[in-house]
């Protein structure tokens, strides 16, 4: 009767959840890149990228530095092996507010997140077609409920030449 009891509360509360799991299913930030590279690029050449992420409403994701204990921050890097070196990385100012799911003062970014990439190509980059893999790993919360962590990639076709 108790296993009956269990799998019948598992069973109901399986489906109660189901409908969230859906709507968590889409990550509830898009990303893109503003400001591609408006012609071919020379090996050694440095240059920025504008990255921007639009957030669903009701979610919010961390900046770039966050407290130890808090959420997972958000880091941005490049696919190894592609032709540049990501230098650094400036963010929009984020708003810092006591979060109450993790106790701590965070910063978030809600609606949307900017970021400014500075690269470099490498100076043995081969000319020709190329694509820069930009990933983002990020956690997005609402004010229930975090997500696992997740990895966005963002390519990116450029024009290297000599």
């Amino acid at each position: 009767m108790r296993l009956l009891t269990a799998t019948c509360i598992l069973g109901a509360t399986l489906t109660a959840l189901s409908p969230s799991f859906a709507r968590a299913a889409k990550p509830p930030v898009r990303w893109q890149i503003k400001n591609p590279p408006a012609k071919a690029l020379k090996p050694g050449a440095k240059f920025n990228l504008a990255l921007n992420g639009q957030i669903d409403a009701g979610w919010h994701l961390y900046a770039l530095e966050e407290p130890t204990g808090g959420p997972v921050a958000t880091v941005i890097g490049l696919t190894e092996g592609d032709s540049a070196d990501l230098l650094r990385v400036d963010e929009a100012k984020p708003k810092l507010l006591l979060d109450p799911l993790f106790n701590l003062q965070t910063g978030f970014f809600e609606t949307t997140a900017d970021f400014v990439l500075h690269l470099q190509l490498a100076n043995d980059a081969p000319s020709g077609a190329t694509t820069l893999h930009v990933l983002v790993r990020y956690q997005s919360c609402n004010d229930r409920v975090c997500l696992p962590p997740h990895t966005d990639t963002v390519e990116l076709p450029m024009t290297i030449t000599k």
